[in-house]
């Protein structure tokens, strides 16, 4: 008879076409140095790419739902809940751990019991062509988040690269929120007193490109994940970052001079990211994808 060792740790990650990031972001995982055992449970929507296929290559837990079935915090917290370890981490699929300390340090507060939920830093891999703007570290510009960052713990929790302890999420959850399920459970833990540390060593990797469609979808899919955490992004605040300082400018077209700018969505993105971001919070009701 085999005794299974129950793990301590247990990392949860919600896929959908995750394509090479995932490949690697799963690698990573499995060569990460820890001396406490950890398990993987992934919950997929319906990948149509090889997904699944980079899965059956490891010992992963694997739940499927059907897409219609998806939303960010309904499936967060039935991830969550398929968990057996004391500790849950969570990684999106497109997030690839720096190195192999990545997972330790991020669980190593919870374990020594300074913190009750983690925050991960993320930072843009150098192998792959990422967005003008993200380079510029100016992608969230816009004045949405800032108040309410300010009145919960000055931390922007995402599930990026994120931990908490079991029973904490246990008496929090994510709620209904269709997006932006991350910042209801950063309010959540803000008013309920419970100790938010940033893991400052445990890196990995995050960035992204973007076509004008999938700008487009992004910026309102935020401006929606705001409106489900409470969060109005008024029609002043569109119009105030649509008023950028000269400076910003300046930025933008040293970029259209260097030829670093290269896309559409690079060049009117200064002017996309308010609008739609606006049109997301204040008109739309399901994710767009």
């Amino acid at each position: 008879m085999i005794l299974q060792i129950k793990p301590l740790v247990s990392i949860v990650i919600l896929t959908k076409n995750g394509g090479k990031n995932f490949e690697s972001c799963i690698t990573a995982i499995y060569q990460q140095t820890t001396d406490f055992p950890f398990e993987v449970i992934v919950v997929d929507s319906g990948s149509t790419d090889c997904t699944l296929e980079y899965i059956k290559g490891y010992p992963i837990r694997l739940y499927e739902i059907k897409p219609h079935e998806f939303s960010f915090g309904p499936t967060r917290d039935y991830a969550f809940g398929l968990a057996n370890g004391q500790f849950i981490v969570t990684l999106s699929q497109d997030v690839v751990p720096a190195n192999r300390e990545w997972l330790s340090k991020l669980v190593e507060p919870l374990m020594q019991n300074k913190a009750d939920a983690v925050q991960g830093r993320t930072i843009l891999p150098r192998d792959k062509a990422l967005f003008y703007w993200e380079k510029r570290d100016f992608f969230y510009f816009t004045r949405e988040g800032k108040e309410f960052f300010k009145n919960h713990g000055n931390i922007g929790i995402s599930f990026c690269s994120f931990a908490i302890k079991r029973n904490v999420w246990s008496k929090t959850g994510c709620d209904d929120a269709l997006m932006n399920e991350d910042k209801v459970i950063q309010k959540k833990l803000v008013d309920g007193g419970y100790r938010i540390a940033w893991a400052l060593d445990s890196i990995a990797y995050h960035g992204h490109n973007y076509s004008l469609k999938s700008l487009k979808n992004r910026c309102e899919n935020e401006g929606f994940g705001w409106k489900c955490a409470g969060v109005r992004y008024r029609f002043s605040q569109m119009v105030r970052d649509l008023i950028q300082e000269k400076w910003v400018y300046g930025v933008l077209v040293n970029g259209l001079l260097n030829r670093e700018i290269k896309t559409p969505a690079e060049a009117l993105f200064l002017f996309m990211r308010p609008i739609y971001l606006f049109k997301g919070n204040r008109f739309n009701r399901v994710l767009k994808s």
